[in-house]
């Protein structure tokens, strides 16, 4: 298996004509669609000069704020669901109002 210690994933939902677009475009380029829409994301950000901010620390300043906006958004309430299947549950309740 890879290393995938500095990566996350991310899922794309696309038209079945999209995919087939970026299938085409990726053989033509001898790459797999994965490194084509890397690099074709990458060029566009560069255009767009977006950079990664610095990380910032998280010192106790950092998480007392977190968690005064915690408490201010949930107050006592709390998540009874995994977040997963909140997750899932939204995008259910939205592809049937589409």
């Amino acid at each position: 298996m890879k290393n995938n210690v500095n990566r996350s994933r991310f899922t794309l939902d696309m038209t079945p004509e999209l995919r087939t677009r970026l299938k085409i475009a990726a053989a033509r380029r001898g790459v797999t669609m994965r490194r084509y829409s890397l690099s074709a994301i990458e060029r566009q950000l560069e255009r767009e000069e977006i950079a990664v901010p610095a990380p910032a620390g998280f010192d106790s300043d950092a998480v007392d704020r977190a968690r005064s906006l915690q408490q201010a958004v949930f107050g006592e309430r709390r998540l009874a669901d995994d977040s997963t299947d909140l997750i899932r549950g939204a995008r259910d309740e939205r592809s049937e109002q589409l």
